[in-house]
């Protein structure tokens, strides 16, 4: 029955979100995601008057990090190996592209055309937007905060189909940091700490919660990513 969920969660359960989840008043950076037909719309909200590279690249090691935590078992293997091969050598615009072919292959027949039912071009969208979508099929936040004087992060999700849309967004959001990286030399600095991660996850779960917390925070320092605003 898991791929009734895609449809159950789109045509029945509300879009809404719970005023609760936003209170934080410290975040460094808001990501929010709504996922249209044809492109999934990236808005963001920070303190700073302008957005740092660097929050940029540990916003995104911080996401990539929850994803597999939190992701699909079937998609661990598949996505983690594509990311470590295609990382760096790609065009970020032809990632989304990639991921999809990954998971889709990790569906089974009822879910495959489950999916492809919900999208009237049979796809789900494999690109970013600044403007808001006419049809929404779901909406998720990012909040990148400091706790305790550290780097943290929550991740909050309306209801959709997240076995699509989740490793949808790890490429996206991929383009969309290279897009907005004003020293585009940073971008190396983005790939090595992408790539660090994930080599991090052969010597241990990516399911801990050190994969969480601890390994990502690890993978930006040996970059020499800074993000010491203040909160």
């Amino acid at each position: 029955m898991i791929f009734l969920r895609p449809i159950f969660a789109i045509l029945i359960a509300p879009f809404r979100w719970l005023e609760s989840l936003f209170q934080h008043k410290d975040n460094l950076l808001e990501l929010h995601f709504n996922y249209g037909s044809s492109a999934i719309q990236i808005k963001t909200i920070h303190k700073e008057e302008s957005l740092s590279d660097d929050l940029l690249i540990a916003s995104y090691i911080l996401f990539l990090a929850r994803y597999f935590y939190i992701c699909d078992e079937r998609q661990v293997e598949s996505v983690r190996n594509l990311i470590e091969q295609e990382i760096g050598s790609i065009e970020p615009k032809e990632l989304p592209a990639k991921v999809w072919g990954a998971v889709g292959q990790t569906f089974s027949k009822m879910e495959f055309k489950a999916i492809y039912g919900l999208f009237t071009m049979g796809i789900p969208p494999l690109s970013y937007s600044e403007e808001e979508p006419r049809r929404s099929y779901a909406k998720y936040s990012f909040l990148v905060f400091k706790r305790n004087g550290n780097l943290s992060s929550s991740f909050h999700m309306s209801s959709g189909p997240d076995i699509v849309f989740l490793p949808l967004t790890v490429a996206v959001l991929y383009e969309f940091v290279v897009d907005k990286l004003r020293d585009k030399n940073k971008k190396d600095a983005l790939d090595t700490s992408i790539s660090d991660l994930l080599n991090a996850h052969h010597f241990a779960s990516c399911r801990a919660l050190s994969a969480l917390g601890e390994m990502p925070i690890q993978a930006l320092e040996n970059n020499h990513i800074s993000f010491s605003h203040e909160s």
